[in-house]
């Protein structure tokens, strides 16, 4: 997961996570895209769907940088990730049980038990951390592959792997169906190691010229498809344009990564800050405090409209990467002195 603390990258990574964030507020904070109630085409939901077409890259962004980079090593990340999230699900638990005392919502509990303890401390609580450490094992197999390969021979597993995933998955739901899946973190982790290596190359060579284009385009491709598809306008019929593997979302992650690649030196300190990003989505996403953050956003939405959703970001990333780096600061420094 190591980047060389490039600015660029964490950068990338800070952006990635306010998209991440912005992405659950608005499907299921203020239910702006038909998750939770059937969607109500008005300005609400036009501004929704314009705005969730942008923040839906930010789960595909975090798994190109690992691509760029490469993971080289597995036991250290995949140990250290998995004992993080049982700390994050502790700390979590705590929050909600301290919150419930102060602002009892439907839908959680606000007991303690045993069983919940153990429940909250599984890194399965995550799907992202579970297909993530599933690449993390697999990715120095990736790495052997990808030694001294030619852009040619490139250049046929990234076809090979196109197929899969727009023909067999995206277009035929048989695998990778949505990309939710540790297939298409291979797929996007292949796809940011040719930028990296061939970023001359024809298929390469748009998204680093023109990626602003690109994006825009991209983003009007899904808002058409969403309003097209009255059918996804029902809660339980998601529209396949925000799929992960869809070639929309794929297309303007590869255009918002070339964009930061291509960023002038930072002035301002980004590296201290970035690497307290996953404590950002461990606890707004744990199963204990979800409830708490589709709570505070509704609450801020009907108080004050899209500057409430804006403000539900800023509080969730901020307050959350204060206790992030509270925990994993010390944490960190513990795992430097245990040998893996």
């Amino acid at each position: 997961m190591s980047n060389g603390r490039d600015p660029r990258f964490e950068s990338l990574r800070i952006c990635a996570i306010v998209f991440v964030v912005t992405h659950h507020v608005l499907l299921f904070g203020i239910d702006g895209c038909g998750y939770l109630s059937p969607f109500v085409a008005d300005t609400k939901g036009v501004t929704c769907v314009v705005a969730n077409s942008v923040v839906v890259t930010g789960v595909n962004l975090f798994v190109m940088i690992s691509g760029w980079f490469g993971i080289r090593r597995i036991w250290r990340p995949f140990v250290r990730l998995v004992v993080e999230c049982g700390v994050f699900g502790v700390v979590a638990l705590v929050l909600s049980l301290c919150l419930y005392g102060h602002w009892p919502i439907a839908h959680v509990d606000g007991n303690f038990s045993l069983e919940r303890l153990c429940q909250s401390v599984k890194f399965t609580n995550w799907w992202f951390i579970t297909h993530y450490l599933m690449l993390v094992l697999v990715a120095p197999l990736l790495e052997l592959g990808l030694k001294n390969i030619r852009q040619r021979e490139f250049g046929i597993v990234l076809l090979a792997f196109a197929v899969l995933t727009f023909v067999f998955g995206f277009g035929w739901g048989f695998v990778n169906a949505s990309g939710y899946n540790v297939f298409n973190f291979i797929m996007l982790y292949l796809l940011a190691r040719y930028m990296r290596l061939f970023p001359q190359d024809g298929l390469c060579r748009p998204f680093y010229r023109w990626p602003w284009a690109i994006i825009v385009l991209c983003v009007g491709g899904m808002v058409l498809w969403f309003l097209l598809d009255t059918h996804s306008w029902v809660p339980g019929h998601n529209c396949k344009a925000w799929n992960y593997n869809s070639p929309l979302v794929i297309a303007e992650s590869m255009a918002l990564f070339a964009l930061f690649v291509k960023l002038r030196p930072i002035k301002w300190n980004v590296v201290a800050v970035a690497p307290y990003v996953l404590g950002v989505y461990l606890l707004q996403s744990s199963p204990n405090l979800v409830y708490f953050r589709n709570a505070l956003g509704s609450w801020l939405w009907r108080e004050c409209g899209f500057a409430g959703v804006a403000l539900t970001v800023a509080v969730l990333v901020l307050v959350c990467l204060l206790l992030s780096a509270c925990i994993l600061m010390p944490l960190r420094m513990v795992f430097r002195k245990v040998r893996l």
